[in-house]
C-alpha cells in the first residue's frame, strides 16, 4: 500500500516540476529574488517517493502493523 501511495506523490511532484516549477529553474526562491519556486523541493519529494517504492516502509511502518 505504501508503494502505491509514493508512486501518486512522484507523479504528483513529476507534473508539478513539469508544468508550473521547471520555467523557475533549480533553486527555490529563498530570498524572494525571482518570480516563483524552482524544482528544488520537488525532486527532494521525489526521491523520497522512489526510495519508498523501491524499498518499502520497512517493519516499523503503520502499513506493517495494520497488516499483521
Amino acid at each position: 500500500m505504501t508503494r502505491v501511495a509514493a508512486f501518486g506523490i512522484a507523479c504528483v511532484m513529476l507534473v508539478a516540476i513539469i508544468t508550473v516549477h521547471w520555467a523557475n529553474g533549480f533553486f527555490m526562491n529563498w530570498y524572494d529574488s525571482q518570480k516563483g519556486e524552482g524544482f528544488e523541493y520537488h525532486l527532494l519529494v521525489m526521491g523520497i517517493a522512489i526510495t519508498l517504492m523501491i524499498v518499502g516502509a520497512g517493519a516499523w511502518s503503520v502499513d506493517g502493523a495494520l497488516a499483521g
